[in-house]
């Protein structure tokens, strides 16, 4: 009867390390997948952030006036020399897009990059996208700019947030990039 006894123990020791170790192992799982996709959401927003910059303080470059030809809230057109061939004229917008029908995250959408006439979806997951102009004094413009005020530009400011496409734990991966830009060429 001991004997027996010894058996259910050890069976029971063992079941209870087998369920302590297939605990650890989906732990492990969840935890590397959550790391990865904040990861690509952080990754994806640096490059984002770094495209945006390129273009934005290049604003107004070796064009004549005005450089900003429309600003809203979630959208901006401007022209700049991207190429530094002397006389050459690039129209760039940005501007929020359709939501993404792949992803399982309902907020997110495209945001929209039109340089001269080829546009490119720079970004599939953008939550928010919104864009605030400042004048010589560092007043906020109201939005949208009217064609009288797109002159008295002097910087903007904006705000992207990132989630990431798939959930984990009802939960999505964010990021968030805020930066107020002075373009040389506008002052």
């Amino acid at each position: 009867m001991s004997v027996m006894l010894d058996v259910i123990g050890a069976a029971l020791l063992v079941g209870m390390l087998m369920v302590t170790i297939l605990n650890v192992n989906i732990n492990m799982t969840l935890e590397s997948y959550k790391s990865t996709s904040e990861f690509y959401t952080q990754t994806e927003m640096i490059q984002l952030a770094r495209i945006m910059e390129f273009d934005l303080y290049k604003m107004g470059y070796d064009v004549s006036k005005p450089a900003i030809v429309a600003a809203d809230t979630s959208y901006l057109k401007f022209r700049a020399n991207l190429s530094d061939v002397p006389g050459a004229r690039d129209s760039v917008e940005y501007l929020l897009g359709t939501p993404v029908t792949s992803s399982t995250n309902p907020r997110d959408n495209h945001l929209l990059r039109v340089e001269n006439i080829s546009m490119v979806s720079v970004s599939y997951s953008v939550t928010r996208f919104l864009m605030t102009y400042y004048d010589a004094r560092d007043s906020v413009i109201p939005t949208p700019v009217s064609l009288s005020n797109l002159d008295s530009i002097r910087s903007l400011r904006v705000y992207l947030t990132l989630e990431s496409p798939e959930p984990y734990d009802s939960s999505y991966a964010g990021a968030y990039y805020e930066k107020l830009i002075y373009p040389r060429n506008l002052q």
